[in-house]
């Protein structure tokens, strides 16, 4: 039997959860199948503190992006990225060369184009590895649609649409292009999530409210006083994750409006939060849909007004048509209207088990083992083109 090859694949991933959870997906499953991998990112606290959690190799280099006009941004983009990170991909020489999105991925990514490895018998048989971008949000970010255009061969979508334009416009192959979902942690894969019916007077709803780690302040201040309306017609039970900023006002409306909420500042088992929950009520990031497309779990959603081209309203959309989901816009987010929709919910037969289908899809549940295997096959392509002898550094 033929050894099976083995890669060194180098993943661009930083900045915010959103990039760096998938990104820790991935890394794992590439070195269970005994690739060589290193996530580069930009060394930021919070990536120090989470990528410190998992026995995967990481590098961090200077991000040049940060906290720079948006003039000189452009700027940046337009040039080489820096030597260092050049000289540390040409000497690694990976195969593979996968961006998440944001500015870590995006110097990663432009590497490529100037890096020149030699590979095989013959100097000056030289090649570039292959380059692919995987984009979170229903819309691309900035980044990713930079590299889309200039250095990516390979595009990933965790949800299906941000990419559209490069197919349509450029006529590439649809090999290349393909809708995969975002990779979910096997923390969340593995709860055993159990649909109760409603409605049912036996059973109190359980409605679990998400502001994330940074919070939401436009939900985290009407959800007690909507809670505290439902329980005259429907009592509830809640999980509310508040975030540091609103914890102690959060607290306090719940204490003052004589509610029994479990109220946390960030939740580390956000697992156990949605095992338990009928109902999740959040923002729109890329993950939060991907996770409740995973286990099918029911919500509403209120994207955040804004996030960069109103990406979160574009993922949002990709559950609420499939009817998995109320959507609320942040600005008719009125008490009237959240405690509507929660009654909707569970007080009309059978629309919570309807949702339920609705949002689970399977994409998610086998994201990580078909990223791995496309990436898989991408490197076995011939290469773009040769681009010939030169120096690997200035």
């Amino acid at each position: 039997m033929a050894e099976e090859k083995k890669y060194t694949i180098l993943i661009g991933a930083g900045g915010t959860g959103g990039h760096i959870f998938p990104a820790i997906a991935l890394a794992k499953k590439f070195k269970s199948d005994g690739h060589k991998v290193v996530i580069v990112g930009t060394g930021n606290a919070l990536e120090k503190k989470i990528f410190a959690q998992y026995d995967i190799e990481t590098v961090f280099f200077k991000n040049r992006f940060k906290d720079t006009s948006r003039l000189k941004k452009y700027l940046a983009a337009l040039t080489r990225p820096d030597r260092e990170l050049r000289r540390y991909v040409a000497e690694l020489s990976p195969q593979l060369i996968l961006g998440m999105g944001g500015y870590a991925s995006f110097d990663l990514c432009k590497t490529a184009f100037y890096l020149q490895t030699i590979e095989g018998d013959f100097p000056g048989n030289i090649i570039m590895p292959y380059v692919a971008i995987h984009e979170q949000n229903a819309k691309a970010g900035r980044a990713n649609r930079y590299i889309a255009a200039t250095q990516a061969r390979g595009i990933i979508e965790g949800l299906p649409g941000g990419f559209d334009w490069k197919t349509n416009f450029l006529k590439l192959s649809t090999d290349d292009h393909v809708f995969l979902g975002n990779p979910v942690r096997d923390d969340i894969l593995n709860i055993n999530r159990i649909v109760r019916s409603f409605p049912d007077k036996s059973k109190k709803p359980r409605i679990f409210i998400m502001g994330g780690s940074q919070g939401a302040r436009s939900i985290n201040m009407i959800a007690p006083k909507a809670i505290s309306l439902l329980m005259a017609d429907l009592p509830v039970e809640v999980m509310h994750d508040s975030g540091e900023k609103d914890f102690e006002a959060v607290n306090d409306q719940y204490l003052e409006l004589g509610i029994d909420a479990k109220i946390t500042r960030f939740n580390p088992n956000i697992e156990k939060a949605y095992e338990w929950a009928d109902l999740l009520i959040s923002r729109a990031g890329a993950m939060t849909v991907s996770e409740a497309s995973a286990i099918g779990l029911p919500s509403i959603l209120i994207p955040f007004p804004h996030a960069m081209d109103n990406h979160q309203w574009f993922n949002a959309q990709f559950i609420a048509k499939k009817g998995g989901a109320e959507v609320i816009l942040d600005k008719d987010l009125k008490l009237e209207i959240l405690v509507k929709t929660i009654k909707k919910i569970f007080l009309q037969e059978g629309i919570l088990s309807e949702m339920a289908e609705a949002t689970y899809d399977e994409t998610f549940v086998n994201a990580t083992q078909n990223i791995a295997q496309f990436c898989y096959k991408m490197i076995e392509q011939p290469p773009l083109k040769d681009v010939g002898d030169g120096g690997l550094y200035e």
